[in-house]
């Protein structure tokens, strides 16, 4: 369990202060459709680099993007009308639906 604890921590630390895995939150999208787009893209280009980088976490490139699905949506900012790329790594990293992922 503890070591596992410390892949999470090492994989979010990595994953956050790594340029190859960011993803632009600061982009406004009219529709909730082209922020996915944009999203799903981002998730293409990172998925390979997550598998190399985290082999022990991520066999497949299907197991990355299903994470990084999870890790980024799209949320709609009521004070501009518009949809950004939310983070949510840290909250995935240590959700249930993670932890079942690598049992």
């Amino acid at each position: 369990m503890m070591r596992k604890l410390g892949l999470l921590i090492a994989c979010g630390a990595a994953v956050l202060g790594t340029a190859a895995m960011a993803h632009d939150t600061a982009t406004g999208f009219s529709s909730r459709g082209a922020c996915e787009a944009a999203s799903a893209s981002m998730s293409n280009a990172e998925q390979d680099w997550l598998v190399e980088t985290f082999p022990q976490l991520f066999d497949t490139a299907g197991e990355a993007s299903s994470f990084l699905t999870k890790a980024w949506t799209c949320d709609l900012n009521a004070s501009d009308g518009q949809f950004y790329i939310t983070d949510h790594i840290e909250e995935i990293l240590g959700s249930r639906w993670f932890d079942r992922r690598n049992h």
